[in-house]
This record gives C-alpha cells, sequence and structure tokens, in this order.
C-alpha cells in the first residue's frame, strides 16, 4: 500500500500541532492546580496563625509548602529542563 507523502506530510504536522496543544493544556491545567494549591496554603496558614504554637505553624507550613512544591516541580522542570510528563513526548520538535 503505497502513501500518499502530501497526505503524510499533513498528517505529521497535525499531529505536532495536537500535541502542542496537549502541552499547552497541561501547562494550563498543572499552573491552575499550582494557584489552588497556594491559596488553600494562604488559607490555612492564615486561619492557623494565631491559634496554634510556632513549632506547629512550622510544622504545618512545611506540610503545605511540599504540597505546593509537588505540583510546581513539574512545571519548574518544563521551564528548566525542557522535561515534560511522559505522555506529552512526541517526535518532530
Amino acid at each position: 500500500m503505497t502513501t500518499d507523502p502530501v497526505q503524510a506530510l499533513i498528517a505529521a504536522a497535525s499531529e505536532i500541532a495536537n500535541r502542542r496543544a496537549a502541552r499547552v493544556a497541561w501547562v494550563r491545567a498543572t499552573t491552575a492546580a499550582w494557584r489552588e494549591a497556594q491559596r488553600a496554603m494562604d488559607q490555612r496558614c492564615c486561619e492557623a496563625v494565631d491559634r496554634i504554637s510556632e513549632e506547629a505553624f512550622e510544622a504545618l507550613f512545611r506540610e503545605e509548602q511540599a504540597k505546593v512544591d509537588a505540583i510546581r516541580a513539574p512545571l519548574i522542570a518544563v521551564a528548566e529542563r525542557d522535561v515534560w510528563p511522559r505522555e506529552l513526548y512526541f517526535s518532530g520538535v
């Protein structure tokens, strides 16, 4: 079976556009999750600051910051080292 070269090029270009769109969608979703995690952290810490001891607050802060950092880490990997989640890799780009 012979493949039309023009159709093959169009298909390849479409795949690249689709993968780029998937990357954009991932970045938008991940940054939204990061913003929400930061908002939740700020709220929890503000509510707790006057209610608990300094030691307990520091533990709460570290726990909340770890949640935020876990969401932010893949974004940093993309920005600094061009390391994407596995499902967002593709050839041609």
